[in-house]
């Protein structure tokens, strides 16, 4: 799809889903405050509703009290005249106090004076007993005020009852008298004509008081909005059900309101979108496909000095300047790459090493005139050849040889014509052309170096056992000289020649020596250097001077130094070095410590010292009053391994060598070895 159609199908996808989101959010709310305003209406009216109830029972309870609190009546109560009856409970009092029934009652609960009015309000009749003996059950107080409803005859009626008092209330009381209403069709079409609302009230059933199953609160029923209460009786158990209806209205013009705005929006969009796509095809679209129709050409053309026009001022204009500057750069870098391809393939060519490049099939693309000439075949059977078939003489697995990582590994195969041949190879990951995996091959012939190495071998062989004979031989004719010398020194007396026989004595001594630091010195870089601990190599070596009196302490780290294997002699001659040139000494410890990267080992002793002018002379060979190679011997074996010994003690005060162990040349041990004194 193009980039017009495209923006086109995005712009009008976006402007219809914040159209959608709008017009949900815009329902969610107005629908929302519609209901909740005609659920505030409606319990306005619910409200009023009950209030007009209340308002009935005040007025009855008004009238009881008017009538209760009467002289008039109070004498009447013990005279029994009948003209209180006749000119007090006439059919117009009835109808003009608009009540059902009158009850007046002593403090016994005896009817006195009962009238009601008929069901045709045209005459006056008795008091219904079942009336009466209904409120005589609610067992209220003749002394009290009360007031309410209560159900008689599947009906609810408003009730008020106050005791008989005189004008200025006071007693004692005589009676009461109760004032009856009946909650009728009348009363409530008449609250349904003053609320302008459409309200029922019905007599809960026995099984709704029992279970309080009633349904209260408000409740949508198609278009209508129905919203219910419960009003409780004079002793407070529920009695009716107070239920006011309305019309949704309100609802019924957000619904109206709500699809105006939609079309509106939805008008609204489609101009917008319409604009929005003009101007986008005026501004963007058209100078992009320009700018594409002019980077075509550029590409079909194939030359990198093609330019794109930069007439405009804006951000096309960026782009274009931008594209230039980017097609500078590419036909710069192209020419780089052409002059490194060219200094490379003439430094491969010229290199004295044969170079390969191996495939993800093992196979050979390419390979350098040397690598041909080290096997013995043109660059051309090099060609695809599978590199195994190259090293034919050993079994190496490709991942040994062409890993992840960098690798080096000496071979032993043949040329073409069968000629044994040493390699040594180095390989490493390469990218190739294609985004595979390569690897880039560099092959050495070391076949002269392993010759020369046999010979070398083969030559400290006879070297090693033709020392081994002279020193056995020399030592056998040292062991008759100094024979012949003691008999000679158990034949005489005479003092010059007893001193001749003791000089020869101890240049023979010293023969001896010399001959017993060759072999050790012999011994000194024949064995691979390990891995060693330094406090056993140390508790080995003071434990072979057997000297008494001594105190040899270890407060040094754990840790093995790669060093040397004869590194317990060197410890050795420091001790005897101590022993012999120290004068009395009687302290030799060892410290360590981490100096940067460095571990320093600190051999001390309490002896005499070494004067400043002899501190790097003890390390010289034949310098000190013994053989003079102690030392020297010392700093030779540790230098093996790159480890340096030097002398920093105070004349006077003792010695102190700090040997120093570059890094990774130390380390920690894993499992410490215990103190060993």
């Amino acid at each position: 799809m193009r980039l017009y159609p495209k923006m086109i199908l995005i712009i009008a996808c976006t402007f219809f889903a914040v159209m959608i989101v709008l017009l949900f959010s815009f329902e969610f709310t107005i629908m929302n405050t519609f209901s909740s305003l005609e659920e505030k209406y409606l319990e306005r009216d619910l409200l009023r509703a009950e209030h007009t109830f209340n308002e009935e029972i005040h007025r009855l309870e008004q009238i009881a009290t008017d009538w209760a609190e009467w002289d008039t009546t109070y004498d009447f109560v013990k005279t029994r005249d009948p003209q209180f009856i006749s000119s007090n409970l006439a059919l117009s009092t009835f109808q003009s106090l608009k009540i059902t029934s009158f009850i007046l009652q002593d403090l016994n609960g005896t009817v006195i004076v009962g009238r009601s009015l008929s069901d045709m309000n045209d005459h006056l009749t008795g008091v219904s007993p079942d009336l009466v003996r209904t409120i005589c059950q609610m067992n209220l107080s003749p002394y009290e005020k009360h007031s309410g409803l209560f159900e008689w005859n599947n009906s609810a009626w408003f009730f008020a009852q106050n005791p008989i008092l005189t004008t200025h209330r006071h007693g004692p009381s005589r009676g009461t008298i109760t004032m009856l209403n009946r909650l009728d069709q009348n009363k409530i079409s008449g609250i349904s004509n003053q609320l302008l609302q459409n309200v029922t009230v019905r007599i809960l059933t026995p099984e709704e008081r029992m279970t309080g199953s009633a349904v209260t609160g408000s409740q949508v029923t198609g278009d209508t909005l129905v919203m219910t209460r419960i009003l409780t009786d004079i002793r407070g158990s529920p009695l009716l059900l107070l239920q006011v209806q309305t019309v949704r209205d309100l609802y019924e013009s957000g619904l109206l309101t709500r699809d105006y705005l939609f079309f509106s929006l939805l008008l609204l969009v489609l101009c917008f979108m319409g604009v929005a796509i003009t101007l986008l095809n005026l501004i963007v679209i058209a100078p992009l496909a320009e700018l594409n129709a002019e980077l075509a050409q550029v590409g079909r053309s194939g030359l990198l000095s093609g330019r794109i026009k930069t007439e405009r001022d804006d951000e096309i204009g960026d782009l274009c300047r931008s594209i230039n500057h980017m097609l500078d750069q590419i036909e710069q870098a192209e020419e780089q790459r052409h002059a490194t391809e060219q200094r490379l393939s003439r430094l491969i060519a010229l290199a004295e090493e044969g170079i390969c490049l191996v495939g993800p099939d093992i196979r050979i693309w390419f390979a350098n005139p040397k690598l041909a000439s080290i096997f013995g075949r043109t660059p051309n059977e090099l060609n695809g050849m599978s590199l195994f078939d190259l090293l034919q003489g050993e079994s190496i697995s490709a991942d040994d040889l062409l890993g992840d990582q960098s690798v080096h590994r000496e071979l032993h195969t043949r040329k073409k014509d069968g000629t044994e041949l040493y390699v040594r190879v180095v390989s490493a990951p390469y990218p190739l052309d294609t985004g595979q995996e390569g690897h880039l091959c560099v092959i050495s012939d070391i076949t002269t170096f392993k010759d020369n190495e046999k010979a070398l071998l083969l030559s400290n062989k006879k070297l090693g056992l033709l020392g081994s004979m002279t020193r056995h031989d020399i030592v056998n004719q040292l062991t008759t000289i100094r024979g012949m010398l003691g008999l000679v020194h158990r034949k005489t007396t005479d003092e010059v020649i007893l001193n001749l026989v003791e000089a020869a004595e101890e240049a023979a001594d010293r023969v001896n020596k010399h001959i017993e630091f060759s072999k050790e010195y012999q011994k000194a870089g024949m064995q691979a250097p390990v891995w060693q601990n330094l406090r056993t190599c140390w508790s080995l070596a003071y434990a072979m001077t057997k000297k008494k009196g001594l105190t040899f302490t270890y407060e040094g780290g754990e840790y093995e130094i790669f060093a040397d294997q004869l590194l317990q002699k060197v410890f050795y001659n420091l001790i005897d070095n101590s022993l012999k040139h120290g004068k009395n000494v009687f302290y030799i410890t060892i410290h360590t410590r981490i100096q940067d990267t460095d571990l320093i080992i600190i051999y001390e002793d309490d002896g005499e010292g070494i004067p400043d002018t002899m501190k790097e002379r003890i390390f010289e060979r034949g310098v000190g009053s013994g053989t003079g190679w102690g030392l020297f011997f010392a700093r030779e074996v540790l230098s093996l391994t790159g480890i340096t010994i030097s002398e920093q003690g105070t004349f006077g005060i003792g010695a102190r060598f700090l040997i120093t162990v570059p890094e990774g040349g130390y380390r920690p041990v894993q499992t410490p070895v215990g103190d060993q004194d």
